[in-house]
């Protein structure tokens, strides 16, 4: 199940794409991903432009909690 880009399709929320049909790029993609759960499923976007995933979603798929890096003072 993937959540779909309301600016590519305002009326499909939620679809099931079979894993063979998903690509993945070429290099990162950092641009514009609007969508009404984002609020549900993640926390915000931390410095890399990565979303942090809610508890729930972390336990799901067995990820770890994100962290952020201490800052350096000696930098």
């Amino acid at each position: 199940m993937v959540l779909v880009d309301v600016h590519v399709d305002p009326d499909l929320l939620v679809a099931y794409v079979p894993e063979e049909n998903l690509l993945a790029p070429d290099g990162p993609n950092k641009g514009r991903f609007d969508h009404p759960y984002l609020s549900f499923l993640f926390y915000g976007i931390d410095a890399a432009g990565d979303f942090i995933p809610i508890k729930q979603l972390r336990e799901k798929y067995n990820r770890p909690r994100h962290e952020v890096p201490p800052i350096d003072e000696d930098a």
